[in-house]
């Protein structure tokens, strides 16, 4: 009835077993496999290769999220089409053989209905206040606060303050998500003016891995940006479309962004999204995106580093100075990545 009675009913069902096996297991998994793309290697499409358990009433795959939208189109039409009910818990979607698509219990975000005023499609500045109003409810039930001004939302967290940023240039809303880091009196004076550096969360990663729409334009060329100061820029030329991106960003907070902000409770959270994930599971905008010489960011995942006493703190210092120094053009971002790692400790020559 809900994707809770499924999450219900795979606890029970992997608690049972299968006394003689039963080789519609591997028939499923040779299947998928076959439905692939033939130019990739299984460990492009996997982060766990998965095997075939011919006495287990439940099979559990685990798609690489850089290729879910590849991956599980494939898994579902594949054992669809062999009678197998697909559960995939990040949706909260259930798939039955006869076709229907069973969703999480409950009527969706606790959105304001907010009522559409005339002048919605000729003032942007009233659909950014609308949007804004609408996602109230939403934030508020969440223990976030409604701010004026540019930023939206905060809220204190373990580790610091997250904000929600909005700002609405013509017809287009520049949003994004910050986390501001409470760090150990230490390290205090390695922050700036603003209290950063900060960690901007991706939500293009939480929509692609729980499979959500969000809309955005694509960012200018890099070297129009400010390293680490990546927003969406979300279209939003009418009410219908403001209407349009409302729901897509109630959708992506409500659950994976609020929740997944929420279980951050302390800096070694921090540094293992940060730091020790694999690429593709790292929830941060530039940490890992190379462009030719740099890192897009501020460098907040060696200021966390340097605060929990990592091991690899000097060595990721030393590689990520490296990286700035072996470039003409980088050699001027040079002096605020000195500062912040002369405050952790580490002093370079000039």
């Amino acid at each position: 009835m809900s994707s809770e009675d499924a999450q219900a009913m795979l606890r029970d069902l992997r608690q049972q077993l299968s006394f003689s096996p039963d080789a519609a297991a591997g028939q499923l998994l040779e299947a998928i496999a076959s439905a692939l793309p033939p130019d990739g290697e299984p460990d492009d499409y996997w982060t766990e290769i998965p095997e075939p358990d011919p006495f287990a009433l439940v099979q559990s795959l685990s798609p690489s999220v850089a290729e879910l939208e590849v991956v599980l189109p494939v898994i579902e039409k594949t054992a669809i089409a062999l009678g197998w009910v697909v559960f995939d818990p990040q949706s909260g979607q259930v798939h039955t053989p006869s076709g229907q698509v069973i969703g999480p219990a409950g009527a969706g975000p606790a959105v304001a209905d907010v009522p559409v005023s005339p002048d919605l499609d000729v003032s942007p500045s009233a659909r950014s206040r609308w949007v804004q109003q609408s996602l109230e409810p939403l934030f508020a039930q969440r223990g976030w606060r409604k701010l004026r001004g540019e930023t939206w939302f905060q809220k204190k967290l373990p580790v610091g303050e997250a904000l929600v940023y909005s700002k609405m240039v013509r017809d287009t809303l520049h949003h994004g998500v910050w986390i501001r880091l409470a760090m150990p009196s230490h390290l205090q004076h390695a922050l700036n003016m603003d209290g950063g550096p900060d960690f901007t969360v991706s939500l293009q990663h939480f929509a692609q891995t729980h499979r959500l729409p969000f809309t955005y334009l694509e960012p200018p060329p890099l070297f129009k940006q400010r390293a680490g100061g990546v927003t969406y820029e979300l279209p939003m030329g009418s009410a219908d479309s403001a209407a349009t991106r409302r729901d897509e960003l109630a959708a992506l907070y409500d659950g994976p962004v609020l929740d997944w902000l929420d279980q951050l409770h302390t800096l070694q959270d921090l540094d293992r999204w940060a730091n020790r994930v694999p690429d593709e599971e790292c929830p941060f905008v530039g940490l890992r995106q190379r462009s030719a010489y740099r890192l897009l960011n501020h460098h907040p995942d060696l200021l966390v580093a340097a605060a929990v006493n990592a091991p690899d703190f000097e060595q990721r210092a030393l590689e990520r100075y490296a990286l700035y120094e072996a470039d003409a053009f980088g050699q001027g971002l040079l002096p605020p990545l000195r500062k912040l790692l002369a405050a952790c400790g580490l002093h370079f020559a000039r």
